[in-house]
This record gives C-alpha cells, sequence and structure tokens, in this order.
C-alpha cells in the first residue's frame, strides 16, 4: 500500500511484535530526551539512532525517506530564519540591526534536528502498529475509547487526505488544468476546482465512514474486547531500557 494512503508497514520484525503502549512509551520518553539535549552533535546522534530503530525494526528506507523529505522545508526555514532571533557568540554577519552569530546558528541547528527528531519518534509507532492496536494501548492506558479512535481516525486520514488531493491533481491535469499558467495569483486561482473536488470527497469519506461506525454499534451499549493487550517479558524489558535511559539522562543534565 502506498505511503500516501497508509503509514503501516507489515513486517515480521522485533519492533512490530513490542506492545503499542511501549512504543508510545518510548515516543514520548524519546521527545522528552530531545527536549532536554541542546547540542547540535547530540541531537544528530538521537536522530540516527531513531533512524537505526525504525531501519532494524524492517521500516523500509523509502518511508523514512518520505518523512525526511516531508520536513525539508520546515529544516531549512528554521536554519534560515531562526538562527537571527538568537543574541550571544561571535558574530558572522550583520545586516542592519539583525546579527547572526555562533550561538544563533548552534540554535537553529538544535530546533531543525529537534524537529526531526520528534516527527520521526511520532511516526515510529505509526509505521509499527495497526491502528486498532494504537487505540486499544490508548484505552487500557486509560484514555477514553471515545478519544483514542478520534485520535486514530485523525492519524489515519492525513496520508488518506494527501492521497486524495494527488489523484484529484492528476486528475484535473489529465483533463487540461495547468497548475504553471500564470502569475501568482493565476496560480493560486488554478487550485480551486482542486480544492472543491478535495473537499467534496472528504465530506462523502467523513459520510461513509460516520456510517460504517454506526452500523459497528458505535456507542449503542457496552463495549467488550475481542483481544486485550497483554505485556510480555520483552516488552517489560524494553520499557525499563527506554525508562532506565531517560532517568540517566535527566540525572546527567542535573549533574551537568
Amino acid at each position: 500500500m502506498s505511503i500516501a494512503v497508509d503509514l503501516y508497514v507489515p513486517a515480521a520484525s522485533w519492533l512490530h511484535d513490542l506492545d503499542p503502549r511501549v512504543k508510545l512509551f518510548g515516543a514520548v520518553a524519546g521527545s522528552a530526551a530531545a527536549f532536554l539535549l541542546a547540542d547540535p552533535l547530540a541531537l544528530l546522534i538521537g536522530l540516527a539512532a531513531v533512524i537505526a530503530v525504525l531501519r532494524l525494526g524492517r521500516v523500509p528506507a523509502r518511508h523514512v525517506g518520505w518523512a525526511l523529505r516531508g520536513l525539508l522545508p520546515l529544516t531549512i526555514l528554521i536554519l534560515l530564519i531562526q538562527p537571527w532571533f538568537v543574541v550571544g557568540g561571535q558574530e558572522i554577519v550583520a545586516l542592519g540591526p539583525a546579527r547572526l552569530t555562533t550561538d544563533g546558528l548552534r540554535a537553529g541547528l538544535v530546533i531543525a534536528i529537534r524537529a526531526n527528531v520528534l516527527a520521526l519518534l511520532a511516526l515510529l509507532p505509526l509505521f509499527t502498529t495497526r491502528h486498532d492496536d494504537i487505540v486499544r494501548g490508548l484505552v487500557q492506558l486509560g484514555l477514553p475509547y471515545s478519544w483514542g479512535l478520534t485520535l486514530t481516525l485523525a492519524l489515519r486520514y492525513i496520508p488518506v487526505a494527501a492521497g486524495l488531493y494527488t489523484t484529484i491533481q492528476h486528475a484535473q491535469e489529465a483533463r487540461g488544468l495547468d497548475l504553471r499558467r500564470g502569475g501568482l495569483i493565476g496560480r493560486v486561482r488554478q487550485f480551486v476546482p482542486i480544492l472543491t473536488a478535495l473537499v467534496i470527497a472528504s465530506i462523502r469519506l467523513s459520510d461513509q465512514l460516520a456510517m460504517a461506525m454506526a452500523v459497528r454499534g458505535l456507542n449503542a451499549g457496552p463495549r467488550t474486547e475481542r483481544r486485550v493487550l497483554v505485556m510480555a517479558r520483552a516488552d517489560w524489558l524494553a520499557a525499563g531500557l527506554i525508562g532506565l535511559g531517560l532517568v540517566a539522562l535527566i540525572a546527567l543534565r542535573v549533574v551537568v
């Protein structure tokens, strides 16, 4: 299945076999560690570690590359703008009142790399866990079922909306729509037929989803579980290692 349609990558790996709650805990702990780290090199090592975990978990390189390419515009924007808002360090360039300093460059690198780390950590459970298992994990952690279902559907239909947009764009271009014609205003207007069709398709999709959920008896009575998640020894070991790593990093920051 295309990346634009579904983020989940079916595979037989240790990462796929982990309990969804462990992967969610790992993503949260990794995000906390990313905020604790303020050194570009340490964050770069952390980014490489997350990519290594994904690859060792048999997530294809094209999926990782797709995520990083999607973050590239944001990364470039951060690197171009953020350094000018931090003072301190040795001055490199001065453009009027704006000053580019070594501390500014360092801060820009930290934020840009951290954004990539956080994005890959958020995608790690989605790449390696079925959506219904994510809901089960969130519910067994205490989240109301309706909230967990809403969150999962939102995450699930973001790539679906992207796939719809691409399909509609190709269909409109096949009918003669030229998105490169005209100036800036003209090009913006060229997207009106695509966005109109996207809104209509999204409304139809939401109506079909509502009907499917009603047919399955959502909120019609007490819920029963067909399958309950159970933590295995490997899950407890992984959760313990993640927790110890986070505690060690916090202790290191306090000492240093």
